[in-house]
């Protein structure tokens, strides 16, 4: 197996917009070329985190705080560093995010408006602001994402309001500004080939 350097990709994009299935699509891709590979999920990944996954999407939790949702994506995420994310950097391999801290500043920061200073704060103590060597944003209109939600069980997330959700696009936006030379901004209305054609070029050069 191919383990030439530690490599940290994150994948974001409000719900619908089709990051899992290109995040999925890379890390077989990888596993073919005979990487090293991981991919985890947020929040997921470990069984604590697991646990307080279910607790963050269970559109019945309709009392939960911004303050306490936010903290419970940190617990959540601090946990899978330290169990998993952080072991796998330090052995040279490659981690894949399906969501990261960027969901986080996008959801919470912006959608809830906690603004940006807890979510500076938080960042650098539960995840001594380890950064993703490159973020993926698979950017979506929220007419489309929402068509392609309709057929779903949604979960508290995918229900909230087209309000809440275009500030949540909108804050994944300007954090890619903020930062172009760690986001690749694709448009999540391309065929998944076209979209893959795209990310697997990126990934490459930071493997070459």
């Amino acid at each position: 197996m191919k383990t030439k350097r530690a490599l940290f990709i994150s994948f974001e994009g409000i719900d619908g917009s089709g990051k899992s299935t290109q995040v999925k699509m890379l890390y077989h891709y990888l596993l073919n070329e005979g990487y090293v590979v991981h991919l985890f999920r947020e929040p997921g990944g470990t069984s604590i985190s697991e646990k307080i996954r279910s607790i963050l999407l269970d559109k019945n939790n309709v009392e939960m705080t911004p303050i306490a949702e936010v903290l419970l994506y940190f617990a959540s995420r601090n946990q899978l560093l330290h169990e998993k994310v952080l072991p796998a950097l330090e052995r040279g391999e490659i981690v894949l995010m399906d969501r990261y801290v960027d969901s986080s500043r996008a959801y919470q920061g912006v959608g809830r408006a906690l603004g940006a200073r807890p979510l500076n704060y938080l960042t650098k103590f539960a995840t001594y602001d380890r950064k993703p060597e490159l973020t993926i944003l698979v950017d979506l209109p929220l007419e489309t994402a929402e068509d392609r939600l309709s057929e779903k069980n949604l979960d508290r997330f995918e229900s909230e309001s087209m309000q809440f959700k275009r500030k949540v696009r909108s804050g994944y936006l300007n954090l890619a500004k903020k930062e172009p030379s760690r986001y690749l901004v694709v448009d999540g209305r391309a065929s998944p080939d076209d979209l893959f054609r795209q990310i697997k070029l990126r990934v490459q050069e930071l493997l070459d």
